[in-house]
């Protein structure tokens, strides 16, 4: 009785947070509690801005599939993965600039954000116009329809612009993604999900009205990238003229040390994401060339259904990235500490209580799902339910980790994870057959991932706490010894 009146009491106090009235911040609990809320409002418009964009896809694929046929909805995925791989090509930039307004924002130094938020825009305003030049002076001399494979006259003709809007999309969207990391450095994720779903209906709105024109490829393609592009440029003008005009990019608050500060952390992040891409996505591979094109697909399908509520759960860990920059700047290091050992609690039991109810129906909701196409092996439903939970575990502490810009540490925890992953996985998977594969990426995530973490977690309070006695007005981004 005593337990659900805990849990009732908890439940209650956490919807609290679900107000729209900003908590007062003048105390230190007035500050955990504003955290609380903007990281509770962040997960909220997340998941509806997801399942609008979720809803979006089932609505606008099988459009697209039927206007187009299979071979120019062939190439649209095809150069939406090219595409995808750009994602990266700020460099890390939106991630360090996050940090470095988060950290700003706890320290209440303008200066120090408006420096940083001019000289991010300079950089990423020179990496596209130099993407963009490089991509004008190739597109005459590429055989575009070559590159994408394509065979008929229709799709032959229209790689190459289907491809230009793609990447014209992709390049300007650099310098106006930087208002998003700002909203998030700020902790109002809220404002960047809202902006997402907006596009999310401006790109099926575009879609809608390019088939009824009978449009061709490259022009759905505008409409379905360009609809999210607009939603950012509108989101950019409302930031900079009305919500933060302050922050607004100028050339003469841009500087060297800022500019080489931003770029010095981004290539960390940079890096890391790139690691842990790989570590993440080489599974699908190794199957496919160890056994065949069959098992990857049965490989990912599975790995999609263990990783669903992870990746909802992500939605909850990533806005507290820039709270506990904002709290570490403070020298909040309690309501850190606190917020640190719920959600990673929070997170791993519901990650195990999935992970458990799949590795016992995952079969049946497979045959219900898809028909009687997999059937996967119990040893591999096992190991992808370890792996969800212990994956779930490292997302929380990573958010941390992030916030307090110690990149340096998971950048070498990740390469060697990805690497002795996917040789795990060949060893493993030659032997055991589909279930090795995940078996030598759990081994190399537990191993080389989450054993360094732990050893290195307390090693960070340390430092965060010298800090804090040291020198409570902190005047730089705080940074990894």
């Amino acid at each position: 009785m005593n337990q659900g009146r805990a849990a009732l009491a908890r439940t209650r106090r956490a919807m609290g947070y679900l107000r729209l009235r900003p908590f007062e911040t003048s105390t230190t609990e007035g500050r955990a509690a504003e955290r609380y809320r903007r990281a509770a409002w962040s997960t909220v418009a997340g998941t509806g801005a997801r399942v609008l964009g979720l809803g979006v896809s089932l609505v606008t694929i099988p459009l697209a599939i039927g206007y187009l046929g299979a071979e120019r909805y062939g190439l649209w995925v095809t150069i939406s993965a090219i595409t995808a791989m750009l994602t990266f090509a700020d460099f890390g930039l939106g991630n360090g600039l996050m940090n470095a307004i988060a950290d700003a924002y706890g320290r209440d130094d303008l200066p120090a954000a408006q420096r940083a938020v001019s000289s991010a825009f300079l950089i990423l305003s020179a990496v596209a116009v130099v993407a963009l030049t490089g991509f004008a002076l190739l597109y005459g001399i590429v055989p575009w329809a070559e590159v994408t494979n394509v065979s008929t006259a229709t799709a032959a003709a229209e790689a190459g612009p289907t491809l230009l809007v793609f990447f014209v999309c992709f390049a300007v969207s650099l310098p106006l993604g930087l208002a998003q990391r700002i909203q998030y450095g700020r902790q109002e994720g809220f404002e960047v999900s809202a902006w997402t779903a907006v596009g999310s209906l401006l790109a099926l709105a575009g879609l809608v009205a390019a088939i009824q024109l009978k449009a061709g490829l490259p022009w759905l393609v505008l409409a379905l990238a360009g609809g999210p592009v607009v939603a950012t440029a509108l989101n950019w003008l409302i930031l900079f003229s009305r919500r933060h005009p302050e922050l607004r990019p100028h050339l003469h608050l841009a500087t060297g040390r800022a500019a080489l500060g931003l770029i010095k952390v981004g290539m960390l992040f940079f890096v890391l994401q790139l690691a842990v891409a790989v570590a993440y996505q080489s599974d699908v591979v190794v199957a496919a060339r160890l056994i065949g094109p069959p098992a990857a697909a049965e490989y990912s399908v599975a790995l999609r259904l263990f990783f669903l509520v992870p990746t909802l759960l992500s939605l909850v860990f990533v806005p507290l990235w820039p709270a506990y920059g904002e709290a570490i700047a403070r020298g909040d290091l309690g309501w850190v500490r606190r917020t640190l050992a719920r959600s990673t609690t929070l997170g791993v039991i519901l990650a195990a209580l999935s992970s458990a109810f799949l590795v016992i129906a995952g079969r049946e909701v497979l045959r219900i799902w898809l028909g009687p196409v997999f059937d996967p092996p119990f040893m591999l439903l096992l190991g992808m339910a370890l792996w969800a939970v212990v994956s779930t575990a490292f997302t929380s502490i990573s958010m941390l980790l992030n916030g307090a810009t110690v990149v340096k540490f998971q950048v070498i925890v990740a390469s060697v994870m990805a690497g002795t992953s996917i040789v795990a996985s060949i060893v493993l998977g030659s032997r055991f057959g589909l279930s090795g594969i995940i078996w030598g990426t759990l081994l190399a995530y537990v191993v080389f991932g989450a054993v360094p973490t732990l050893w290195y977690l307390p090693r960070v309070f340390q430092q965060l706490d010298r800090r804090a006695f040291d020198k409570l007005g902190m005047t730089s981004m705080p940074v990894e010894d």
